[in-house]
C-alpha cells in the first residue's frame, strides 16, 4: 500500500488561519443529531427490510446528511495522474464545498477550499488546468499553490499594516491522503486514517482498478439527474433490475440472451400478455457476491465463476500484483463496490463514479475513466467507446437507469405515496454472514442485502456518532 507515495499524509490543525475545525464544531454535530436517533432506527430497519421513503425528499434530512456524512466522510477527489505537473489542479465537491487539489512544486499534494478569505468568492473558475497563482476576481488578493496569501493590492495603502497575510491563506482539508494514486480527503480532523476508514473492502474497491497499472483519460463526464444521491448510490448493487430495466442492451448483444425459458412470476406487460425477458441474467442462479463493511462500503454482483456469457475480460486478475493485492476473496469480486458514502467503481470497464449530491432531487453523475498505462492506441480507443457508450448521458444503461432514479424520486413528494415504505426483502433472513481476514462476504443467489446495509450505515452516520462508536454500529451481524 503506498499511502505515502507522492503525497503521504497531510492533518490540519484544529486551528489553522483562525478556522477552527475541532471539538466545538464535533459537540455541534451530537447535539443536532441525538435528537433523531429514534427516528432514525425507524426510518431505516435491518430487520424488517424497509427504508422510509422520505430519506429521499426531506430537506431537513438533506442539510444533516450535508453536515453528518460529507462533512466528515473521506471522499474522492481525483487521480494522481489528473494533476501530473507542478501547478496543476482538478476541483472537486465535498458535499456543497468545492475543493481545489493542487500538484506542488516539490511533487507533493495539498488540497484547498476554492473560496477567498477575504469576501468569500472563487479563486479559480476553472474545473481543472494548470496555474501559477490562484486570483480572486473580486479585489486581487492572491495565493501561492499551496493556498498562502502572497498579495493584496494597495495592502499598505488601505490596510495601514493592520493586515497579516500569514492568518489569512487558504483553508485545507483536514486531512488529505493517497491510495495508488486515488486521492482523497475529509474535513474531519478527527477521523481515521484512510487505510483504516477503507478497511479491506474499501481497499479491494480500488485494486481492482489500481492493480491494472491504470492512468486517467482526461476529461471526466459530468451531467444530472433529477433523483436523490442515494438512489444512484444502491442501484451498483442491484442486478435484479438489468434483465427488465435494459431490456434494449439485450436487444443488442450487452447482457448475454435466456439459455431457456425464464420464470417471469407471473409478470405482465401493458397488454396484459406474459412479461418477455429475453435475458436470464439474474434468473438462471449466477452466483452473487456481496462484501458488507465498516462504515457502510459494499460490493454486489456477480463473482468471477458467476460471469456466464457476459463478455467480461478477467485475464488481468491473474497478475501477480493483483493476486497480492486482491487476495482470494477480492478477486472473485466482478460486481460494483462503492466506497461509502458516493464513490462506486465499475471494475469491468476501469471507470470511478462519483454522485454528487446537489439538492435532495437532483444529483450530478461524475464518471472517471481509466486504461491500463501500457494500453495499445487501439486498446485506448476502446476503452474510450465503452466509457461513452455503457455510462455516462449518452450510456445505454444509465440513460435506463436515471429514468428509474428520476422517477422514484419524484414519487417520494406524494403525501400519502411517501408514506409507502420501500422494500429491501429480497433474501433478507438468509444471508449468512462469513468474515474471514477483516472482510465480511455473503454467497448465494442475487439478494438485497448489500442495499440494505448501505442504509443501515446511512443511519448510523446520521445520529453523529463519534468514529469509534460508528464503527461499532456498522460491524456486519451474523445473518442479514
Amino acid at each position: 500500500m503506498d499511502r505515502n507515495a507522492g503525497l503521504g499524509r497531510a492533518t490540519a490543525q484544529c486551528e489553522r488561519n483562525g478556522h477552527t475545525w475541532g471539538a466545538n464544531t464535533r459537540r455541534g454535530v451530537r447535539m443536532s443529531a441525538a435528537l433523531n436517533a429514534n427516528r432514525l432506527d425507524e426510518l431505516v430497519s435491518l430487520e424488517r427490510g424497509e427504508v422510509d421513503r422520505r430519506i429521499f425528499s426531506d430537506a431537513e434530512i438533506f442539510e444533516q446528511e450535508m453536515t453528518l456524512i460529507f462533512g466528515r466522510a473521506w471522499q474522492f477527489l481525483c487521480h494522481e495522474s489528473q494533476i501530473p505537473k507542478a501547478g496543476d489542479f482538478f476541483e472537486t465537491p465535498m458535499g456543497r464545498d468545492n475543493v481545489l487539489t493542487v500538484r506542488q512544486r516539490d511533487g507533493s499534494i495539498r488540497a484547498m477550499l476554492n473560496t477567498c478569505t477575504h469576501r468569500g468568492n472563487a479563486v479559480c473558475r476553472a474545473e481543472e488546468g494548470n496555474t501559477k497563482a490562484f486570483m480572486c476576481t473580486y479585489h486581487g488578493w492572491s495565493f501561492d499553490l499551496a493556498g498562502k496569501l502572497i498579495g493584496v493590492p494597495d495592502v499598505e495603502k488601505f490596510y495601514k499594516g493592520d493586515l497579516d497575510k500569514s492568518k489569512y491563506g487558504l483553508v485545507h482539508v483536514a486531512q488529505l491522503e493517497s491510495y495508488h494514486g486515488f486521492v482523497f480527503a475529509t474535513m474531519d480532523p478527527a477521523a481515521p486514517a484512510l487505510a483504516d476508514y477503507l478497511g479491506p473492502a474499501g481497499r479491494i474497491a480500488i485494486d481492482l482498478i489500481a492493480a491494472r497499472e491504470v492512468e486517467i483519460i482526461p476529461g471526466v463526464q459530468k451531467f444530472t439527474i433529477d433523483c436523490n444521491w442515494k438512489f444512484a448510490v444502491d442501484n451498483v448493487f442491484d442486478w435484479y433490475h438489468a434483465q427488465v430495466t435494459h431490456m434494449s442492451a439485450v436487444a443488442s448483444g450487452l447482457f448475454p440472451p435466456a439459455e431457456g425459458e425464464v420464470e417471469v412470476g407471473g409478470a405482465r406487460n401493458t397488454l396484459g400478455e406474459s412479461l418477455d425477458i429475453p435475458s436470464g441474467l439474474m434468473g438462471n442462479g449466477v452466483d452473487d457476491l456481496v462484501l458488507v463493511s465498516e462504515f457502510g462500503h459494499a460490493a454486489a454482483g456477480p463473482s468471477v465463476d458467476g460471469l456466464g456469457g457476459m463478455p467480461i475480460d478477467t485475464s488481468w486478475r491473474k497478475r501477480p500484483q493483483a493476486v497480492e493485492w486482491l487476495g482470494e476473496v477480492g478477486s472473485k469480486v466482478c460486481g460494483y463496490p462503492n466506497i461509502f458514502p458516493n464513490a462506486w467503481l465499475a471494475t469491468a470497464g476501469g471507470q470511478l463514479a462519483l454522485r454528487v449530491p446537489v439538492s435532495p432531487n437532483r444529483t450530478e453523475i461524475w464518471w472517471f475513466s481509466f486504461v491500463e498505462k501500457n494500453a495499445t492506441p487501439d486498446q485506448r480507443k476502446m476503452t474510450v467507446m465503452l466509457a461513452g457508450h455503457i455510462f455516462g448521458p449518452a450510456g445505454i444503461l444509465e440513460q435506463d437507469d436515471g429514468e428509474n432514479w428520476a422517477q422514484s424520486t419524484q414519487q417520494t413528494y406524494g403525501h400519502r405515496s411517501r408514506q409507502v415504505p420501500q422494500l429491501l426483502k429480497m433474501g433478507l433472513g438468509r444471508g449468512k454472514v462469513v468474515k474471514e481476514n477483516g472482510l465480511a462476504r455473503i454467497e448465494g443467489s442475487t439478494s438485497e442485502h448489500a442495499q440494505l446495509w448501505t442504509y443501515h450505515a446511512w443511519a448510523q452516520w446520521m445520529k453523529g456518532l463519534d468514529w469509534d462508536e460508528l464503527r461499532e454500529a456498522t460491524i456486519p451481524p451474523d445473518t442479514l
